[in-house]
């Protein structure tokens, strides 16, 4: 059973200057307003038809532009898990924006994934239906093109990060937030892949949850649980965005959050890249409440969905 928490509405300022509206504004939406609906897109990614489920809020007015969250799923789980485990969809949390949960691949029956798992093929651009999925929406819904944002779990983490080193994706993407990424080295360089966001953007804004306990992607790094991969420590990640966005690595601010066993680290360059280390969790998205990951809970100050929110709310492509 899904249980839909009610919280304190966030006051989230997405409705700012610097709107970019997109041709879809002035068209009637035709899914239902406060209600999740299942789609699918024609796709040039090297399988078509492409799924994804929208989630448009009831308060969507089609002549005023809102951002655009894109919310990427775990391997081995599919759009609506990940609606329940992200929480975005939820009026309470005060997104007021359109939502979408894209669906990966199957493989080996219906073990759904991303591009840059070690199973995924190269037959699959991953990459290309995310821009494609942009296009479609932005012909269809009044979205401010500045204020699209990325956040997925695990595999969908991983494939975030994958995001966020594309030049063409880092045009059209504000920010991004992987949660317990599955950030995975070449197996023949033993190094990342290659990274080179769009030479138009001066920083690209990252922020990372993840738990210290995790045994599927192991926050020092390690063989994955399939032992067919293995993953980069993640905070040497983090350290090389902080590099990347022209900070000093070895120089965060850091705070503790939390209490107890419950202890979170929190590592910060001015906010622009952003690390949470969470003592309690494993391979899960923290929240304050059980969710489909986890009966354990952190504290509202580490809490993925409300932080994600209030941070990519910072964040424009102007």
């Amino acid at each position: 059973m899904i249980v839909l928490f009610i919280l304190a509405p966030l006051l989230l300022p997405f409705y700012i200057a610097n709107a970019v509206p997109s041709n879809g504004c002035g068209k009637k939406p035709s899914v239902e307003l406060g209600h999740s609906t299942d789609l699918t897109i024609t796709s040039d990614s090297g399988v078509s038809p492409r799924k994804y489920r929208i989630h448009v809020p009831e308060t969507y007015d089609m002549n005023v532009d809102v951002p655009l969250i894109l919310s990427f799923h775990a391997r081995g789980k599919n759009t609506t898990y990940q609606e329940h485990l992200s929480q975005f969809s939820n009026a309470s949390y005060g997104f007021q924006g359109i939502t979408i949960y894209p669906e990966g691949i199957p493989i080996n029956g219906d073990t759904y994934q991303w591009q840059g798992d070690p199973d995924a093929p190269e037959s699959i651009d991953d990459i290309k239906f995310t821009m494609e999925l942009l296009d479609e929406l932005f012909d269809n819904y009044c979205i401010n093109t500045a204020r699209v944002y990325a956040a997925g779990k695990s595999n969908g983490g991983g494939f975030t990060s994958l995001l966020a080193c594309d030049p063409v994706a880092t045009k059209k993407i504000a920010a991004f937030a992987p949660v317990s990424g599955a950030i995975y080295l070449n197996p023949d360089t033993e190094e990342l892949p290659p990274c080179k966001p769009s030479s138009k953007r001066e920083v690209i804004p990252i922020m990372e949850f993840h738990g210290w306990k995790d045994e599927v992607i192991y926050y020092v790094g390690d063989n994955n649980t399939r032992d067919n991969g293995v993953t980069v420590p993640i905070i040497d990640w983090v350290k090389d965005w902080a590099a990347r966005d022209g900070f000093d690595p070895d120089a965060p601010e850091i705070t503790y959050l939390c209490s107890g066993v419950r202890n979170v680290t929190k590592y910060s360059w001015q906010d622009t890249v952003v690390h949470y280390n969470v003592s309690n969790y494993g391979h899960a998205w923290p929240s304050t409440f059980a969710n489909e990951d986890t009966s354990r809970t952190t504290c509202k100050e580490a809490e993925a969905t409300s932080e994600i929110l209030k941070w990519f709310a910072k964040w424009s492509l102007l």
